[in-house]
């Protein structure tokens, strides 16, 4: 409906009031007045000047409403002159003004009327109307009244454009479907809240409290409790920036428990910095928490929400007046949203073309913001209609912008504005530049790219690939990386591969592969997944490069830094490296290192009268003497001059490393007593040799290095060619040791060797199965040497194989004289050691001790621990299949004390199973040892083995493992290892 008003303001001509004001001047100078009216007359003038310089309009009227004075305002406003006021009233001017502003009954009282409307130069202008009375001088009653109009257009659509921001923002809040809330933690009172936690979960008022921090621990769940009055403590304390979250079950009056997510920050702190108001927003989620596919999707609605705070939003009033942009803007530009504001696009925009656009575009939606269908069918085309602008941030970085804009409209369906929302691609925009870099390096890189999909398969390989691996694409497509896959024994390493990719989305590392021709090689790769916006696995992009070249390098050079260039063995710094990583590992595991100085004694002369070269010569022949006295895990490095170390690796116990370091200074000592040829004459030399152990001589580099020299030193002083440990007591042990071993070498031939036998019974305990031959020593001086003290010296000094062989024999010997005696033992079971098993022709030698000895095969049990067996797997299933072929009966000693598989076990030719010890020892009590030693018997009856258990000392022992299925039993508690004639005493009437 267009705009009337009875009362149209006529166009002002002010120029017409100006030359009124000249001729009014004029005629009065022209008049002679008194000098007692000059001075009225001078202030006269001024008030008029003053009333025309004011933005108000002035009228003056009587109290019937005619018209006696305007200013200029008025009179430019309204288009009337000075001598047609007479002919006009205010209420003709101002028709809309209410009846009572001329009620002259309150003529003395100041009224604010209602704002009135005037069509003015076409556009509806506001003003504020104001009366007051005319007092004139040396008047007692008012004779008119004073109309002061002010114009409110702008605060009235200022006002408006408020109210409507305030509204907006409000509906905002109030469909928010979290709580909002302010919290004054000095006051513990609720400043602000958009609605009332507590009534949402059924609560009164009443019931609330006045404490809040009262009220929510007491409708908590008892596993939060604790949980809360540390959130509540941690409250006063939270930093800058970073809030607080939890997640907390709060009971609804109706008894059920709801779930709640708290995400607390800091609003505002007192001038001392302590926390002073908090702002929090509690959130049911227990929907999410019962049905985990709505949290699901949830959660990917919630990430792609955050991901969109991060766009710059701004939006318009219904004037399409920009009325607020995001604080994102300044992540995006680095201005600040009242910066942006302020100068808006042009100075962010760098083609003006863009911006032109775009302020078309609002020009459009201004155009039609008062034509509903117009405005119905712009919204239309915007959805479809996306804008690109190429911008500038404040610090020069170019930014690239995509704009969408979306019609917003308020609660009544009208339009209340626009939401722009931009976007930065900046990095799209470069990722698609990165590709097409990326396409350009794939074709030219140097190294190998292979691209596969989700499955493996290769799809594609770039010129280098070909280059390196001999394969063509077209031989290469379609088939499995592991084509390329050099080695089987990678296949652990491959399977960590596959983990880390699957758990980081990549890998980088050194493999081998094999070219086309079947050549080895080594190279470094890395493997990356690659994945869509949705998370999904595309392919995998693998990277390598043929290391060949840099590994020769590589290898080069380390021989070069870490060894003797004239003798090859490990020079000082290697060996200082190997000895320091040897005491760490020591230290860790409570075991002891030997390290062990060498000075050859008679060296020097023959350098110096031979030369250099022949000395040389000679340094190279014991280098490799020296090395063939040691294990491959030992180390021997030259130190300078004629200066050797020897670093022995780890031993369990102090007697096991003093054993070994003794052993290799014979060796060593013996391997010099050889003559050296040099200018084809014979020379000999011999060395000192200082021996240290740690950790009882030194824990640390320096200090073991310096005993071990001080060793060699005294071994010097000894005459030479010897060796000397660096304590006294060691070297009194170790002649002991030596005496021991001396002693050993004639046992055998001095039969001192004999053998006891510990019975074996059915598990009644009553029914002898067989007997257990055990190796004793009848020293003539010693007494009866246990076997732990010279075992470990007949397997240091070789003789364990001549000495395993005798007791075969004695046994089988014996199974014959208790026979003859009538003493039917079923079975004899001998331990076969490592070394042994090992030494080749066993079966053969087996075979004819059973000849010689006459007692059937079936008699003979051989007894093997897990370990022997899993040292070459192939090699033992070999032996064992050409003793089973013999008759005798294959037992497995302390079985679940080693390493053994399972899939192995199931393919050796075993017969019996013997349970160790340790786990007889916490029998029956010991649940752990009770349920290891049913799953053995279990587990060797349903592998058809028989099942023996060692180390029965009680009764409890013997019941536990005759319920459980045990099939036999030996121990203490049925009988003690014996000589072979109190065997047949207890037993050979039975």
């Amino acid at each position: 409906m267009a705009d009337t008003d009875p009362h149209p303001i006529r166009t002002p001509r002010p120029e017409g009031l100006a030359r009124l004001g000249h001729y009014l001047a004029g005629v009065v100078g022209r008049f002679l007045l008194p000098r007692r009216f000059e001075s009225h007359w001078q202030a006269w003038r001024y008030s008029v000047t003053a009333l025309d310089a004011v933005e108000e309009r002035i009228l003056i009227t009587d109290f019937a409403g005619g018209l006696q004075y305007i200013n200029s305002s008025a009179a430019a406003m309204f288009g009337l002159g000075h001598r047609d006021l007479s002919r006009y009233s205010l209420q003709g001017l101002l028709p809309a003004l209410a009846p009572e502003a001329f009620d002259v009954r309150n003529a003395e009282a100041e009224i604010a009327l209602d704002p009135v409307s005037l069509l003015q130069d076409g556009e509806r202008h506001l003003y504020a109307v104001t009366r007051r009375a005319l007092r004139l001088r040396n008047e007692i009653r008012p004779s008119g009244f004073v109309w002061v109009m002010r114009d409110i257009t702008r605060e009235h659509l200022a006002q408006t454009a408020l109210e409507e921001r305030e509204r907006f923002w409000s509906e905002v809040l109030r469909a928010v479907p979290d709580t909002l809330y302010v919290q004054d933690i000095q006051s513990g009172s609720l400043v602000f809240s958009n609605s009332n936690l507590a009534s949402r979960l059924g609560y009164s008022e009443e019931e609330r409290g006045e404490d809040a921090n009262a009220f929510w621990p007491r409708i908590s769940h008892p596993d939060d409790q604790e949980y809360i009055w540390r959130l509540l403590s941690l409250r006063k304390s939270m930093r800058e920036g970073v809030g607080q979250e939890s997640l907390l079950r709060w009971r609804h009056r109706d008894g059920s428990w709801r779930w709640f997510s708290i995400r607390e920050q800091v609003l505002s702190r007192d001038d001392s910095g302590q926390v002073w108001r908090l702002i929090g927003v509690a959130r049911d989620v227990t929907a999410n928490i019962e049905h985990s596919h709505s949290l699901r999707d949830s959660e990917r609605r919630y990430r792609m929400l955050a991901g969109s705070l991060q766009d710059v939003i701004f939006t318009t009033d219904s004037s399409v007046h920009i009325d607020y942009i995001s604080p994102s803007v300044q992540t995006v530009f680095g201005y600040s949203p009242e910066w942006t504001m302020r100068h808006g696009l042009d100075r962010v925009v760098t083609k003006p073309r863009q911006a032109a656009r775009f302020y078309e575009l609002m020009r459009r939606v201004r155009k039609a913001s008062f034509n509903l269908a117009a405005l119905t069918e712009l919204e239309q085309s915007l959805h479809g209609e996306t804008l690109y602008f190429d911008c500038v941030a404040a610090n020069g970085r170019p930014v690239a912008i995509e704009l969408r804009i979306t019609l917003i409209w308020n609660e009544n369906n009208r339009f209340g504005g626009a939401l722009c929302v931009g976007r930065d691609i900046s990095k799209q925009r470069q990722a698609e530049k990165e590709l097409r870099r990326a396409a350009t390096v794939f074709e030219h890189s140097t190294a190998a790219i292979v691209v596969t999909d989700p499955d493996g398969n290769i799809v594609q390989v770039n010129d280098a690939f070909e280059r390196i691996t001999g394969y063509a694409s077209a031989e290469i497509v379609g088939k499995l990386p592991a084509t390329l896959s050099a080695d089987r024994q990678q296949a652990n390493q491959m399977t960590f591969v596959r983990d880390q990719i699957l758990e980081i989305g990549k890998w980088e590392g050194e493999l081998w592969l094999k070219r086309k021709g079947g050549e080895a090689f080594p190279c470094w790769i890395g493997i990356t997944a690659v994945r869509d916006a949705d998370g999904d696995l595309v392919s995998y992009v693998c990277f390598f490069s043929d290391m060949s070249e840099r590994k020769a390098s590589e290898k080069r050079i380390h021989r070069l830094a870490y060894y003797d260039s004239l003798t090859q063995l490990p020079n000082r710094t290697l060996f200082q490296d190997r000895l320091h990583s040897s005491l760490q590992l020591a230290a860790r595991r409570g075991s002891w290192v030997a390290l062990m100085f060498l000075d050859l004694d008679r060296f020097k002369p023959i350098n110096d009268s031979l030369g250099h070269a022949a000395g040389d010569r000679m340094l190279k022949d014991v280098a490799m003497r020296l090395a063939s006295c040691v294990d491959e895990d030992d180390t021997v490095a030259r130190m300078g001059g004629d200066e050797f170390t020897f670093l022995l690796h780890p031993s369990a116990d102090r007697d096991e490393a003093l054993t070994r370091a003794i052993h290799v200074a014979d060796r060593i000592l013996a391997s010099l007593t050889e003559p050296f040829v040099l200018s084809e004459r014979e020379f000999f030399v011999t060395a000192s040799i200082g021996i240290a152990l740690s950790p009882q001589d030194g824990n640390d580099i320096s200090q073991l290095m310096k005993n071990a020299d001080t060793a060699m030193y005294h071994a010097k002083e000894r005459g030479k060619n010897n060796f000397q440990f660096y304590q006294a007591e060691m070297n009194a042990r170790a002649l002991e040791r030596l005496e021991l071993e001396s002693d050993l070498r004639h046992a055998l031939e001095q039969q001192q060797f004999v053998l006891y036998y510990q019975p074996q019974f059915l598990s009644d305990g009553k029914t002898l199965t067989g007997v257990e031959a055990l190796l004793r020593w009848q020293h003539p001086d010693r007494g009866l040497v246990p076997p732990g003290d010279f075992i470990p010296a007949l397997e240091e000094l070789g003789l364990v194989v001549e000495v395993g062989d005798w007791v075969l024999g004695e046994a089988c010997r014996q199974m014959n004289c208790w026979r003859a005696q009538g003493l039917a033992v079923p079975k004899v079971s001998v331990n076969l050691s490592a070394r042994q098993f090992a030494s080749g022709r066993l079966g053969q030698r087996i075979a004819v001790i059973l000849d010689a000895s006459g007692i059937p095969p079936s008699c003979l049990e051989l007894e093997l621990t897990e370990s022997i067996l899993m040292q070459d797997v192939g090699e033992a299933m070999r032996i064992l299949e050409s003793l089973k072929r013999l008759g005798p009966s294959i037992a497995i000693d302390d079985f679940g004390t080693g390493y053994s598989s399972l899939n192995y076990l199931k393919q050796f030719p075993i017969d019996v199973l013997k349970i160790d010890r340790s786990f007889v020892d916490g029998l029956p009590a010991g649940e752990q040892d009770a349920q290891i030693a049913r799953a053995i018997i279990a587990m060797a009856h349903s592998l058809k083995l028989s099942v023996i258990a060692e180390g029965v000392e009680t009764r409890a022992q013997l019941d536990f493992l005759r319920e459980h299925g045990c099939d036999e039993v030996q121990g203490f508690y049925l009988g003690r290892p014996m000589p072979a004639e109190r065997l047949l005493e207890m037993h050979g009437s039975a």
